[in-house]
Formats: C-alpha cells, structure tokens, sequence
C-alpha cells in the first residue's frame, strides 16, 4: 500500500506537533508530576511546592490537562492514572528515563543542519566518571521500559525452548534474556555488552532472581568473537548503529559460535518499499546524527546477510509497527 500523500494542512499541523512531547518531559524535569502526585492538589500548594509563579503554574498545568497527563476540577489538580504510574519517580513502575532520552534526543535533531554540513556526528557530551555512570543508568532504564512493551511478542516469535542456552549481542538491560529466563526454567543466556552496561544489568538479574543464569560478558560486538556453542542468537536493534558490512562482519562472527540447527533473529526496524518506507525511514535521521556509519536497512537486506552465512529464513514476525524479526535456521550438519 502506497504511503498517504501529504497536504500543506498535515505540513502545519506535524511543525505544531513537538509541543506536547516537550510539554511532558519538561514537567517531567521540573518535577511537576512529583509534586501533584497523590490525588487532588491546589494549584496554590503545588506553586509553593515548586517554589514557582502562580500564574505561569496555573497554565501549565492547564497544558498538561490539554495533553491528557493531568486532570482538573475547579483549580485543583492531579496526574492521570497513567502518569501516577509511569511518571512519578516514588512509583513502582517509573518508567520516565524514556523522557530524559527523548529530551537528550531533541536537543541533537536541531544539530540537523551542523551534521548535514559536517558529515560528522553530534560528539558526545564531555562528563565525569560519577555523571557518565548516572547517564548510562538512565540509558539502560530507558532501554528497559522501551525493551519490556514488545517482550511478550518476541518471547512468541522466536523458536525458544526450555534448556536452550541463548546469546545476545548488545544486550543492554539484558530485558530479554531476564524475561526468558524467567518464563524458562532451564533457559541459559550470555548478554553481551560493552563493559558500561555490566552492573546495571546484572543488578535488574539479580531483582529478577535469574543472575545464576546469565552471564554477562564484556566486549565490542563490532570486532569480538563469541564463546559458543549457543542454541541461538539475538540481534536486537544494534543493526542500525553500524554499516552493512560492519552488520556483515558480525552475522559472520555470531553464525561461527551457532550449533547446527539453531537459529539467529534479527530484530530491528526495517524501510518498507520506496513508496512506503514507512517510519523506520524517519528513525535513519537519528542514525545520521548519532553514529559515524549506521543506517536503517531493508527485511532483504537482512534476510540477505543470514542467508549468505548458510541459514535458512525460518520466520518474519512484525512486533510493533517500528520493529520485525527475521529469524534464520543454521542448517544441520551433513
């Protein structure tokens, strides 16, 4: 199906559309939802509580009503189911390092016309061990809440069986395997990750009482080799951080540690047909600001590169309407 044409009504109605996201993650950074959280506030003690103008509090707390995170009654007001569990810090389900992320995020996408010019990505912010280590625990988070919406999904998709012993590269949080092996009594996983991501993700292993059975291993995906054998073998939105030949590279390495019959899946987001490229196409502009050769590819690209290592494509499974898997068989030993 073609893409939907758009008209100079849908141009003025998407340059508008930036006000609410940023709306939410600056409430969210000025600790808005904190302080309402609870029930019911005056809009006068959430004032005091944020040591902030009446007026300009009124208002915006207003917006956030208008944004749907907020409720209102008279000039009383408080947050919505969604965001006393999502958003407030004190919750059990917080999931608002997304936030942080997407903010970092929005400050490079105004870089666009500098890295056009430059060919070059935006550097990274210069920190201090104690901040890099805060920044990579929000990151992670982040990951987390991001990987936890689609692990259900995966979790079906792929060919997993009990005992089975698992390896993923540039595992991050290491949602996946935790969750597996939750669900899999027996199931062994090796997350692979550069040595920043080890201690946050050990400790979500250990929260989930699965750390006996994953092990967490060190090291750059881009050039490593993996201690197989494994059962199977997750690439999970690292694809597009590197080039086709670097993501070449990599299947090869992965495919070497993989026992006969087992399988590789490839979960990313892939450009649709030229009239359809569909959002992934909008996620290779993150990849032109973020790294020096990574990209966004096509589901016969990636099929391509499994199958140039001798596997056979088992499945395709779309996830959301941003990710698919493409899983590929090894084949047995002759």
């Amino acid at each position: 199906m073609a893409q939907k044409k758009l008209s100079f009504d849908d141009i003025i109605t998407m340059s508008w559309d930036w006000r609410v996201p940023v709306l939410i993650a600056k409430a969210h950074e000025a600790s808005v939802f904190d302080t309402a959280s609870g029930g019911w506030k005056d809009c006068a003690w959430i004032a005091e509580k944020l040591e902030s103008d009446l007026r300009v509090t009124r208002l915006l707390l207003l917006g956030l009503c208008g944004a749907g995170v907020m409720e209102k009654s008279g000039d009383n007001f408080r947050n919505t189911e969604m965001t006393e569990r999502y958003l407030v810090k004190s919750s059990p389900d917080y999931r608002g390092h997304v936030l942080g992320l997407s903010t970092r995020q929005m400050k490079n996408w105004l870089l666009i016309p500098e890295v056009l010019k430059t060919g070059e990505p935006i550097p990274k912010p210069e920190m201090g061990p104690e901040e890099e280590d805060s920044w990579t625990e929000v990151f992670l988070l982040a990951m987390k809440a991001l990987s936890e919406r689609s692990v259900t999904q995966l979790f079906n998709a792929l060919p997993l069986k009990d005992g089975m012993r698992m390896l993923d590269v540039g595992a991050g949080p290491a949602t996946y395997l935790i969750e597996f092996a939750k669900r899999l009594p027996r199931f062994k996983g090796v997350a692979f990750d550069r040595p920043t991501a080890d201690p946050v993700s050990e400790r979500f292993a250990v929260e989930a009482g699965v750390f006996d059975r994953i092990n967490f291993v060190a090291g750059d995906f881009t050039k490593d080799t993996f201690n197989g054998p494994f059962d199977g073998a997750l690439l999970s939105n690292i694809i597009h951080i590197i080039s086709s030949t670097e993501a070449c590279g990599l299947i090869k390495r992965v495919a070497s540690a993989i026992r006969p019959g087992g399988f590789i899946a490839i979960s990313e987001m892939a450009v649709g047909p030229d009239d359809d490229p569909g959002i992934a196409s909008v996620f290779a502009v993150q990849m032109m600001l973020g790294t020096k050769t990574g990209g966004v590819y096509t589901r016969d690209e990636m099929m391509g590169w499994l199958i140039a290592e001798g596997f056979v494509i088992d499945s395709v499974a779309v996830l959301n309407e941003r990710s698919e898997v493409i899983v590929g068989r090894k084949k047995e030993s002759e």
